[in-house]
């Protein structure tokens, strides 16, 4: 008797064991059960008027050797500044972006090799003025002086802060008006808003132009026009919302 008692009690014992795991096992099973949701992602802009310019404008000059292709290059560089200074520019809104110096290659067929003809050298500077009048008038400075290269124009918005409020409130409030539209068709309704996330505030694309080779046909004495229209302050949000069956 006392040796089938035995067994007995360790077979409850084990039986008491599982039962006190099991109700943990189901409760997280439980909670990592996600409520039902809809996930949208919605876009707002927002047209507005640019208040300020930016040229890029530069000389490309190409010589035997890379010393004088730079000086070349310096020479009607600083020509190019001289114009645009005299425009009323400040000192600190001229920045040299970008200058290079490559040789000039190409393949030779009867050598079979790679052979330098020369060496090229590009001096870009970017101008920005507040002035919008000016964007023809520093490009026209460029190309009188010995510029080759428009390498870019853009117009910006200074203070983009309220307009990038207003595009964010147009973007949460498109996903809203989306989710509540596929919960009224999926036969419920929008209870609260779980998860908003906000992408970066996407900057307008400059317009690039064609690169310009001054010519004789240039005619220094018609100005280059230019019209800064609008630009476009976008943000884009992506939202999930908690649904409920009606």
């Amino acid at each position: 008797m006392r040796r089938f008692w035995s067994k007995r009690s360790m077979v409850s014992m084990t039986a008491m064991g599982f039962a006190a795991v099991s109700p943990r096992v189901v409760a997280a099973q439980t909670e990592s059960v996600q409520p039902p949701a809809i996930m949208v992602t919605a876009r707002g802009e927002v047209q507005v008027t640019p208040d300020r310019a930016r040229v890029q404008v530069g000389v490309e000059t190409q010589a035997k050797t890379a010393a004088i292709a730079a000086q070349e290059n310096n020479k009607k560089q600083t020509a190019i500044l001289a114009a645009i200074r005299a425009l009323g520019i400040p000192a600190a809104q001229i920045q040299t972006l970008n200058y290079s110096v490559a040789p000039v290659q190409r393949y030779d067929e009867k050598e079979r090799r790679v052979v330098i003809d020369g060496y090229r050298v590009s001096n870009i500077v970017q101008v920005e003025t507040d002035k919008l009048e000016q964007a023809g008038q520093i490009i026209d400075a460029g190309l009188t002086n010995g510029a080759n290269r428009v390498a870019g124009l853009d117009f910006l918005v200074k203070d983009r802060s309220k307009a990038q409020e207003t595009a964010l409130a147009q973007a949460v409030a498109s996903a809203k008006r989306q989710a509540e539209v596929a919960a009224q068709a999926a036969g419920g309704r929008v209870a609260e808003l779980l998860e908003l996330s906000i992408n970066d505030f996407e900057q307008p694309m400059p317009r690039p132009m064609m690169a310009m080779a001054k010519s004789e046909a240039y005619d220094a004495g018609a100005p280059t026009p230019v019209a800064e229209g609008t630009t476009t302050v976008a943000v884009s949000v992506m939202t999930r919302w908690r649904f409920e069956k009606r």
